[in-house]
């Protein structure tokens, strides 16, 4: 059977973009799932308190019939949504619509981070009802080179480089120490090194001045060269894992792609570990050309857990370290998912394939 269009708007994919929601369920696989939230938006992020009780949930939905705005993107609004009885009752918080929320990060029900566009950080100790913006590096800004050529032209003159709204964190992980590491790639050098990714730390008690502030503004704690930070990740040493603590960090090698230059998406960017534990960070591994990395994981024992695709022929792949990252083995786990989980200190692996939920153990 085909399904075909019974009203005029399912022929239009603006319209059909624009009815895309956002659907949280929660059942068991021995009864039927049940819908308790569903809003409009094509992305979403959210956070899950241990107890599954307190539940936020972020929604972006951008409206396809309308044009760009002042900015030079389509028109987004963002919400912020909460529950605090496991999903079964809903409000939504006070959020400004215009700031976008990509990454929801939490120390417990009431403290937690909002990371969006900009990049920009924001900071909640009341469950969410007020929200502190902590000022990013100066040197966390893309330059947006269509807008700022176009300003040149209508000026007739040089005009000061506009910075892009959408620059993003590349990666961002809050750790249960209290310490936020986020990372991204600077397009202006740091202390005379070129294409570098910078890696810093906020703490929990820090002023939100810290990285902005005129006298003496914290600076990174990691430098990479040539190289884009995709995850990072804090391991505490054990007995049986890594001994002492550790920061690892997920890259793509060689400078980002440059959509300004043809076919320079083609190039491959080899994906590599590194593992930093309080000094210069250490290159442990370069994988093959086809690795494109997603996600680091830790397992139980100091397992270490590489979520990855290959580009040679799309399947999803899992990379394994049972050393600290000094070696690694590679499982091919067959054509890509649709979605996929990896608890952080366990041993099983969730993919989404096909309208069916799998899972197996990491070995």
């Amino acid at each position: 059977m085909i399904a075909e269009p019974t009203e005029p708007w399912m022929n239009n994919v603006h319209e059909t973009l624009n009815r895309y929601t956002v659907r949280f369920f929660t059942g068991s696989f021995e009864q039927d799932l049940t819908k308790r939230f569903e809003q409009f938006g094509q992305n979403a992020t959210w956070w899950v308190s241990p107890d599954w009780k307190v539940i936020y949930i972020a929604t972006e939905w951008t409206d396809y019939k309308q044009g760009n705005g002042p900015d030079g993107y389509g028109v987004t609004l963002h919400k912020l949504w909460k529950s605090t009885d496991g999903g079964m009752t809903w409000r939504r918080l006070a959020w400004p619509e215009v700031n976008n929320i990509g990454q929801l990060s939490f120390l417990d029900a009431d403290r937690g981070y909002a990371i969006g566009w900009g990049p920009r950080i924001w900071r909640t100790a009341d469950g969410g009802e007020h929200w502190e913006e902590v000022k990013a590096p100066a040197l966390a800004y893309e330059v947006d080179s269509e807008r700022t050529r176009a300003a040149q032209m209508s000026a007739r003159a040089d005009v000061r480089p506009i910075k892009g709204t959408r620059f993003e964190l590349t990666a961002a992980s809050l750790e249960k120490n209290g310490v936020l590491f986020f990372a991204f790639f600077s397009p202006e050098p740091y202390r005379g090194q070129k294409a570098v990714s910078l890696v810093y730390a906020l703490r929990w008690e820090d002023p939100a001045d810290i990285f902005a502030r005129a006298d003496e503004p914290r600076g990174p704690e990691i430098v990479i060269p040539e190289a884009t930070v995709v995850d990072v990740l804090w391991v505490r040493g054990g007995e049986r894992g890594p001994r002492g603590n550790a920061l690892y960090l997920l890259t793509e090698q060689d400078l980002p792609h440059n959509h300004d230059i043809p076919h320079d998406t083609d190039r491959a960017r080899p994906a590599g570990v590194w593992r930093w534990t309080g000094e210069r960070a250490t290159h442990l591994k370069t994988f093959d050309d086809d690795i494109r990395p997603d996600a680091l994981y830790v397992g139980k024992d100091g397992l270490l857990l590489i979520d990855a695709s290959s580009s040679r022929n799309e399947h999803d792949i899992a990379l394994v370290s049972r050393d600290g990252g000094e070696s690694w083995t590679r499982q091919d786990e067959g054509p890509g998912a649709a979605g996929g989980h990896f608890e952080n200190g366990g041993t099983t692996k969730w993919r989404y394939f096909g309208y069916s939920l799998l899972s197996r153990e990491i070995h």
